[in-house]
């Protein structure tokens, strides 16, 4: 890993560049970066001599992606690097931690991907997680709430499952009113009366039931018709379902990207509740997926704003990696390799606030870059096989960032996802 490169200027030269907005690849073509931005995109030919390059054969060279849907533990940050991931956002943690962590990760580029986070997940009366939810029983409770979140200076809020209709509708229009974007995970709200209440986005498809069983064409349209009307994003974490559905498969156990994982959470993962729960628990989720692969598939070709998210750590999500096998299943779905792509890169961006900055290959942006082997637009697979990522102008290549992690395994975890986790499958072994 090279150092901080404020004053350094190189040309990155792939086989193939694709801008993360285009339709199509370039060839030919270099990436000129200068300290921490990309100065210019230039032929090849244009390179002056004296400049340092780096060759990328065979390889393509994209925007860094970006997860949308984290809940950021401290041993995860190398991790989202090797797979080229840039920028998160966490949607739900300790406020005062993850505010710190954004902050180590600005000034300390080789932490992790930049982070954006919302703060505590603002729940209803009753908490589901503890160290990364906060309860609100009235209006007073939630304004006061997204009040104190907003004046930290989280880049949005989030909304869990707890909140009912009329807490929803105060928190939105709250939040609205501070210039604050909503998130929720829908549960005693409905995607409907969400929808209507201005919520920006909601997660995991939550609350949206069409999407959850067999639907004609109409059905589908009737909801999707109520997400455009009001300019409402999706972000449907696949991941997570596919997940929990199938825990007890045994081939994630042979998974190599298990390296990347902290032992804490291996054990999380092997132990979690919904291994020893009823059968019929996990078949609706394996049941549901071809439902929710439908829907996504009608909603993308009706141009409904879709996000790329995770729900990283959860069960068998491995950090960065996940944001792969969620982009293998938009493509699965139905949605061209690009148009997932861009889900993960451009799109991520303007969902973030960020495009001005991120998620393209675009002179002024930052110098987020992904390298890949072979061509991920023709085969979706290929983005796994990372070559380096360059996060704000610093390359990275995966063997070194491995050798981080490894470091992090003497040393258990923080953040409050870990520890509401830990708690979690304490719990479920004391039964």
């Amino acid at each position: 890993m090279n150092k901080d490169p404020s004053q350094n200027t190189y040309a990155v030269i792939p086989e193939r560049l694709w801008n993360g907005i285009s339709d199509r690849i370039q060839l030919g073509k270099a990436v000129v970066v200068k300290g921490h931005l990309i100065d210019a995109i230039v032929p090849i030919g244009d390179i002056p001599v004296s400049m340092e390059k780096i060759f990328l054969n065979d390889c393509t060279l994209l925007p860094g992606l970006m997860d949308a849907h984290v809940h950021y533990s401290s041993v995860m940050g190398p991790a989202f690097l090797a797979a080229g991931v840039t920028t998160i956002r966490d949607v739900g943690n300790n406020l005062e931690w993850i505010l710190q962590q954004r902050d180590r990760h600005a000034k300390d580029l080789s932490a992790g991907p930049s982070i954006l986070c919302c703060g505590n997940l603002l729940d209803g009366p009753d908490i589901y997680w503890p160290h990364m939810g906060y309860a609100h029983r009235t209006a007073t409770d939630i304004k006061a709430s997204i009040q104190h979140h907003v004046e930290s200076g989280v880049d949005a809020i989030k909304l869990y499952a707890g909140v009912n209709p009329t807490l929803m509708k105060v928190a939105v229009e709250t939040a609205h009113k501070l210039g604050k974007f909503v998130v929720a995970h829908l549960q005693d709200t409905s995607a409907e009366e969400a929808i209507k209440f201005g919520l920006d986005e909601f997660e995991h498809l939550s609350g949206c039931e069409v999407a959850w069983h067999h639907a004609t064409q109409l059905e589908d349209d009737l909801m999707i018709d109520q997400l455009l009307a009001h300019n409402t994003i999706i972000d449907p974490t696949l991941v997570v379902w596919d997940r929990l559905g199938r825990i007890l498969d045994h081939s994630f156990l042979h998974d190599n990207r298990r390296i990347w994982v902290h032992p804490h959470h291996l054990f999380i993962w092997q132990n979690y509740q919904s291994r020893n729960a009823p059968q019929e628990n996990r078949w609706r989720y394996q049941g549901a997926m071809v439902h929710l692969k439908r829907f996504l598939r009608r909603a993308h070709e009706r141009d409904v704003t879709i996000a790329l998210g995770t729900d990283t750590p959860f069960p068998n999500l491995v950090p960065g990696m996940s944001v792969h096998d969620e982009l293998a299943m938009y493509f699965d779905a139905g949605i061209p390799a690009i148009d997932a792509l861009r889900s993960a890169t451009s799109i991520n961006a303007k969902v973030l606030g960020i495009d001005d900055k991120a998620g393209s290959i675009i002179p002024g942006h930052r110098a987020d870059l992904l390298a890949v082997k072979g061509n991920p637009i023709e085969n979706i697979q290929d983005i796994s096989n990372i070559t380096c990522t360059i996060r704000e102008g610093r390359r990275f290549q995966p063997k070194d960032l491995l050798e981080m992690v490894n470091s992090f395994f003497n040393h258990e975890p923080d953040g409050a996802v870990s520890k509401d986790l830990w708690e979690y499958v304490k719990a479920n072994l004391k039964k």
